[in-house]
């Protein structure tokens, strides 16, 4: 209950005595502001500015000094206190004013009831008591009013730090989600690569061990080539030396077959001995037959021994004719059997020639056939070694794919808590969202960014299920709305705004590719989509941050900033001078509720209304009848 304090006659009395100097006090008090710069640059210079002042000053005048106080009482001397504060007007100049306004009008007072101590002393009375209720009544709103939006300041502030730590820190426990997605990408790489590898290992140590079994038949076959090549040897010597035996022995059977011509040389020699022998023989018979036959009778048995001795004599020549052609044949056979002996010489030579290389050859393969099979030993030790370092590699290999399979099931838990993380955080950051906060947003942008981006690769690496045609461009997601949104040029202008844009059409731009790319199968292009996306996001952040800045320094006496309205449906309590009534809230802001049942005629008045069981005084700014809105007076709850 407002305490009235004097009775109601005596304020009017005072007011009858104000009302035709109120102009000019107003004037001079109004001149004095002009000439305050403090002032001046607060409440502006525009023309007309003072007359309404003026005007509205003198309303609140006529009311305060005519009326009981009431609601409406308390409510305008609330918006004088209001008033103050939204300009930005210490308190000290409120207590000021209300000190030079009673300091013009006493005198006012006095001089009007100079002649009547009484009726003096009641208006004085009146006229301070009306100063001072609406002077504490106008401090009290003041009051309220600063310490409402000095802790809604704190309160944004503090929200707003709290959704700039998770943007903050959501950024970077995510700034390794692309790095994650190459980890995993890599790893599942190289347990692939590792299974085929230890896969090959295996092979590898079956063909070793084949090589190994044919490698030990290799040199088991190298002994017995050496050992048939030592025969050979052994075999060559025998033949050589069988071939020296034939070349002697031929060559003593020509030396005979050369005494053999000789002798038969001299058998014929001997035969032309004989036939001449056997010729004179022969002529000689053939004398004595012709003298035996001049002997007659007496030579007749000499003609018979001269027949005997032709006879004999014609033998022995015909006997020499046979010997001597069967010297003739001998000598030609013996020459044929020369000839054929001094071809066997030389195809003796020749074999002597040939087995003497063959001989050095053999040896030549046998000593190589040696060296092999010492190698092939070598080699078969050497197989046996590989086969155990090749198992060891296949067992070590086999075990790399399995660590490689277990980081990529790591990868997926941490990819699952990151993801559990960024869920508690983007629920958290809806807690301290402001929507009527521009520097608010641009931190909720970054973690609708961080997210996007997050999904994207989630997508690509297998772990989430986001098709491209759902991807908005980058004038659809809630960055892009309120980008699009900025009408105001300054800002519009201003760098961080515009380094904004391409970097986040980009964003999307690549997101959309690297989907598609990950939808056609192919990875590579999706990674490097991805990394596209992932330079780009960065730019975005670093721009965000750009813009959070100015908006905070260079852009913070230009950024308007509306507040958000919450939809809201109850019934509750209006209560204006005259009436309570009942009427519906639609929905509810920081400084005021819209409302259906407000009234035409309500416009302008000073009112009440329930709020979450408490009294909120505040005045109807407008209304179609049907609907309309109030805006709050005071931070407080009515007392």
């Amino acid at each position: 209950m407002i305490p009235g304090g004097v009775l109601q006659d005596a304020t009017r009395r005072a007011w009858r005595a104000l009302e035709p100097e109120l102009p000019r006090i107003l004037d001079d008090f109004y001149a004095a502001i002009a000439r305050t710069e403090e002032i001046q640059d607060k409440i502006g210079s525009q023309p007309g500015k003072a007359a309404g002042l003026k005007s509205a000053q003198v309303k609140h005048w006529q009311y305060i000094f005519n009326n009981a106080p009431d609601l409406e009482f308390e409510g305008q001397a609330a918006k004088i206190g209001a008033a103050h504060l939204r300009v930005g007007l210490d308190a000290s100049w409120l207590m000021a004013a209300f000190g030079r306004l009673i300091t013009a009008t006493i005198p006012i007072v006095t001089s009007k009831y100079r002649f009547s101590p009484k009726k003096l002393d009641s208006a004085l009375q009146a006229l301070v008591s009306r100063f001072f209720l609406d002077m504490i009544l106008a401090q009290k709103a003041y009051e309220n009013s600063a310490l409402h939006q000095q802790a809604g300041s704190e309160q944004a502030l503090n929200q707003l730090k709290s959704l700039q730590n998770i943007a903050n820190t959501l950024c970077d426990i995510n700034d390794i989600t692309m790095n994650m997605a190459i980890l995993g990408r890599n790893t599942r790489r190289a347990t692939e690569g590792g299974q085929a590898i230890s896969a090959a290992a295996a092979q590898l140590v079956m063909s070793i061990d084949q090589i190994s079994a044919n490698s030990e038949g290799a040199t088991h076959e190298a002994d017995a080539t050496n050992t048939a090549a030592m025969q050979g040897l052994a075999t060559m010597a025998a033949v050589s030396e069988a071939i020296n035996e034939i070349a002697s022995t031929s060559e003593q059977t020509g030396q005979s077959l050369t005494d053999l011509h000789q002798a038969s040389a001299q058998i014929g020699e001997f035969l032309a001995v004989i036939e001449s022998i056997a010729n004179q023989t022969n002529l000689l018979a053939l004398n004595a037959t012709i003298e035996a036959a001049r002997a007659g009778e007496a030579g007749k048995g000499f003609a018979v021994v001269a027949a005997e001795v032709k006879s004999l004599a014609t033998q022995t020549a015909k006997a020499t004719e046979d010997i001597s052609r069967r010297i003739e044949a001998l000598q030609a056979g013996m020459e044929t059997i020369q000839a054929a002996i001094g071809s066997s010489r030389d195809a003796v030579g020749n074999g002597q020639q040939a087995i003497a290389g063959a001989n050095d050859l053999m040896q030549s393969i046998g000593a190589q056939v040696s060296s092999v099979s010492g190698r092939m030993r070598e080699i078969s030790a050497i197989l046996q070694q590989q086969k155990g370092a090749s198992q060891e590699i296949a067992e070590s290999i086999a075990q790399v794919a399995d660590l490689a399979s277990d980081n990529d099931r790591r990868l997926g838990d941490m990819n699952g808590t990151l993801q559990a993380t960024n869920d508690k955080f983007s629920t958290s950051a809806k807690t301290w969202f402001q929507a009527d906060s521009s520097r608010s947003l641009c931190e909720m942008a970054k973690i609708d960014h961080v997210l996007f981006k997050k999904r994207v690769v989630d997508t690509v690496v297998g772990r989430g299920n986001w098709h491209a045609h759902d991807v908005p461009d980058h004038h659809g997601c809630r960055l892009g709305k309120w980008y699009d949104a900025i009408k105001n040029p300054e800002i519009r202008r201003h760098r961080a705004f515009v380094a904004l844009e391409e970097p986040h059409r980009a964003v999307h731009a690549a997101a959309r590719k690297a989907l598609e790319a990950h939808a056609a199968g192919d990875t590579g292009a999706a990674f490097e989509a991805l990394q596209v996306m992932d330079s780009a996001s960065r730019k975005v952040v670093d721009s965000l941050n750009g813009l959070a800045h100015a908006l905070d320094t260079d852009l913070k006496a230009i950024d308007r900033r509306t507040h958000a309205r919450t939809a809201h449906s109850a019934e509750t309590e209006l209560a204006t001078r005259d009436e309570i009534r009942k009427i519906k809230l639609t929905d509810v802001s920081k400084n005021g509720i819209g409302v259906e049942g407000l009234h035409q005629q309500d416009v302008g008045k000073t009112v009440s209304v329930r709020l979450d069981g408490a009294d909120r005084l505040g005045e109807a700014v407008w209304s179609d009848g049907k609907r309309g809105g109030i805006r709050f007076l005071t931070g407080d709850t009515k007392d």
